[in-house]
């Protein structure tokens, strides 16, 4: 795959059209003829993400916010963004930001935010512009179908999931050609009448140019005549934010430790206002100040970050209800599941490989809220823990959940999680859960984990005594070993699965909740879902 394959399919899913204007998106430092092979995905660009990048062996790097958004007027060691920019060069390495198209797309970060709510009925809380084209073009009858196919495959015809769309009618058209002319239909000097359908599509303001050589190489005439002109157009499902119903109206402290617990927030701030109850929510992932007035008027409440004081004093005051949420915490959680998701398997297609980046950290930092959850494992965590994991499918690949306990070194647990994935393998399952338990032991500060494991297959190669040749598991491991280098002391050591029983536990939990959807424990979306088979040789 070639960066170029790579543009492509990132368009197909948050189309570079949807970009808010001066939003720096697309290729940013390479060439759309290198060769793509390894990809690392990050929020953004910093010296250890970078590096990172270096270790793995990773020739591209993914972003969502763009490394250059204001001009460089230099290329010194002064700046630390062209000490960013110089290292990549340096390392022959691509760079692409996906930035506000990602945003706006309509599975893109916000839709994913107000799905892991349980929002309904969604809709954008600003509609995006199409910016589109308008193309109109004349065409004989027998040319319309090579004409067409090479305006499509330059990039015309395409809205929301469904391409090459087009409409064409049937006509005469009207000319006579100069004595100098070579026409295609009729004759010199001669007035023509012939058969001609009007076709008309639409086309991404980025690709007109393009498309306007391909139409002109596939016409027949000598001439073509066509029309270009701007339209005003919507999406309807894609743009900023995202708002919907809860299935019941609820407290807005309520909605706040859900917010924190799906997103897995270190802080969360709110302004009720006169509101008690809540049920019409707004999700802006990022800074959501520009909407606060769109949102007022159609929400109950806005959950979105970058916001002051002041702000929440005219939201009160418009009956609008806030949560404000870490800017880069929210987006990294949304980042990670659409890249898991919906970007992974179409770079796998290609025979490429993509990894989340493990050195990535939020720029802010906070102390947690007490959820009713956490506030049991009491303030802080010990700089050694043991970490109980397990990962589980019903039907290999099937629903499929993890678990996971995080104890201090006496055996008193601190924190506990229980969460469906998606459709997974038993092995794909086993190293969620190690990622989320190291995850969880990295945000409590932990310095050295002893992780306890039933997977005999998972401790094996995490040790090193087995190669992992499995393509679906490769990118796992990576993500696990990377995240594992971070602790000053990390030991796996197999055990029974009486030995495990408590992070076993969990998994069944997790995974009654998929199958009993009425029972009191509700399934919890994972982050991240992988579909397909592993060649399981050892499952739990």
């Amino acid at each position: 795959m070639l960066v170029s394959d790579l543009i492509n399919l990132l368009d197909r899913l948050a189309p570079l059209s949807l970009a808010q204007p001066g939003d720096n998106c697309g290729l940013l430092v390479g060439s759309s003829s290198a060769p793509v092979e390894y990809i690392l995905v990050a929020l953004e660009l910093t010296q250890a993400v970078l590096a990172e990048a270096e270790e793995r062996g990773c020739d591209t790097i993914l972003t969502h916010h763009p490394l250059l958004y204001a001009p460089l007027r230099s290329l010194t060691e002064s700046d630390p963004r062209e000490q960013l920019v110089r290292r990549l060069i340096r390392g022959d390495k691509n760079l692409l930001a996906w930035h506000t198209n990602l945003d706006a797309a309509p599975k893109g970060l916000a839709a994913l935010c107000a799905e892991a709510l349980g929002l309904r009925n969604l809709v954008p809380l600003e509609r995006a512009a199409a910016g589109w084209y308008k193309l109109v073009v004349f065409i004989p009858p027998d040319a319309v179908p090579g004409v067409s196919a090479a305006v499509f495959a330059a990039g015309a015809g395409r809205i929301g999931d469904y391409r090459e769309c087009a409409y064409a009618l049937q006509g005469t058209g009207w000319f006579t050609p100069e004595p100098q002319a070579h026409p295609t239909v009729g004759s010199a000097s001669v007035p023509e009448r012939t058969p001609e359908v009007r076709w008309e599509t639409v086309v991404p303001r980025a690709r007109v140019g393009t498309v306007i050589t391909a139409l002109v190489e596939a016409h027949p005439y000598e001439e073509p005549a066509f029309d270009i002109y701007p339209v005003e157009d919507v999406i309807p499902r894609a743009g900023l934010g995202r708002i919907g119903e809860l299935p019941e109206p609820q407290e807005v402290t309520a909605l706040v430790h859900t917010v924190v617990e799906r997103f897995g927030l270190t802080e969360c701030r709110w302004v009720a206002g006169a509101k008690t109850r809540v049920q019409r929510v707004a999700v802006l992932p990022g800074s959501g100040r520009s909407l606060l007035a769109a949102a007022a008027g159609l929400a109950d409440v806005l959950i979105t970050g970058d916001l002051g004081y002041h702000d929440g004093e005219a939201a009160a005051a418009s009956g609008l209800a806030l949560i404000t949420v870490p800017h880069g915490e929210v987006e990294w959680w949304a980042l990670r599941q659409w890249a898991v998701d919906q970007l992974r398997p179409l770079v796998a297609e290609q025979g490429s490989t993509l990894v989340l980046s493990a050195s990535y950290r939020p720029l802010w930092q906070g102390s947690s809220l007490p959820s009713p959850d956490r506030a049991k494992a009491g303030k802080g965590a010990p700089a050694r823990v043991r970490l109980r994991v397990d990962g589980g499918s019903r039907g290999n690949p099937g629903p499929s959940a993890i678990g996971v306990v995080l104890e201090d070194a006496e055996g008193k647990v601190l924190d506990t999680l229980s969460q469906a994935i998606g459709v997974a393998t038993n092995n794909v399952a086993e190293y969620r859960a190690l990622l989320a338990g190291l995850r969880m032991a990295q945000a409590a500060g932990v310095q050295e984990v002893d992780v306890m494991a039933d997977s005999e297959l998972l401790v094996k190669q995490m040790r090193g005594e087995y190669q992992v040749k499995n393509a679906g598991l490769r990118p796992l491991y990576e993500e696990a070993a990377a995240l594992a280098r971070g602790f000053r002391r990390f030991c796996i050591e197999h055990v029974s699965r009486e030995k495990n029983a408590a992070a076993d536990e969990l998994v069944n939990a997790a995974l009654d909740s998929i199958s009993n959807p009425g029972s009191d424990r509700p399934a919890i979306t994972g982050l991240e879902k992988t579909f397909g088979s592993d060649g399981d040789t050892f499952a739990t």
